[in-house]
């Protein structure tokens, strides 16, 4: 029974220690993980967002710059000069027909290219859109490695409070084995008594063995 009880005891202890290093591998596993992911993340976004940053500002610099522009062309339109030569010829005349109809040509292409800002500004709030998703997915990943902490803490609790219980059942097993080996020197010294009640020897004893119990 005491080897019976001491192989248990060892299995349960190897058992133990094989669960402490696999939940140590994993942990250090998934941290490393973590920290990487989180490195690329935060690397990417930062990136996403001088980008953007730099992007916004030279789409605005040019809509200043065309905005400045067309308010040069309506001042050309309304100068003193153009109406002058209307009240004085009636019409206009060539120079500023090809005036206008170069005008309208500028006018559209900036139109067409307005579209084309409008498009771009749009895929900007798309990229900012990516990089607040981005920003959540990092918060999430920060709450999971704090769960992680947790329950990390609580397996580790869960190990010392399993190491307690083998320590108090080994220190049971050891006392019952005491008990168990008392009460059989107990019950070995009667029967040696009753047998010899004539004679006055003592109750031998093994050599090197001294009573469990003082009398």
């Amino acid at each position: 029974a005491s080897q019976v009880e001491k192989r248990k005891e060892l299995e349960l202890k190897e058992q133990l220690d094989a669960l402490r290093r696999e939940h140590t591998e994993t942990l250090q596993e998934l941290q490393g993980a973590h920290e990487q992911e989180k490195l690329l993340l935060t690397e990417s976004h930062h990136r996403s967002e001088a980008a953007l940053q730099e992007k916004i500002q030279a789409l605005n610099s040019q809509l200043k710059s065309f905005q400045d522009r067309m308010k040069r062309v309506e001042e050309s339109l309304l100068r003193t000069d153009y109406k002058k030569h209307i009240q004085e010829h009636g019409s206009p005349s060539p120079f500023w027909e090809q005036e206008l109809e170069s005008l309208h040509f500028v006018i559209e292409m900036k139109n067409e290219h307005i579209h084309g800002l409008d498009k771009k500004l749009l895929h900007l709030e798309t990229v900012e859109e990516r990089n607040l998703l981005l920003e959540e997915k990092v918060k999430t990943l920060q709450q999971e490695n704090e769960d992680l902490q947790v329950r990390t803490q609580n397996h580790l609790v869960m190990a010392r409070q399993l190491s307690e219980e083998l320590q108090a059942a080994r220190g049971a097993l050891e006392k019952e084995a005491q008990l168990l080996a008392q009460a059989r020197r107990e019950k070995e010294e009667l029967l040696y008594r009753v047998l010899h009640a004539g004679d006055a020897a003592p109750f031998p004893l093994a050599g090197g063995e001294v009573p469990l119990i003082a009398t």
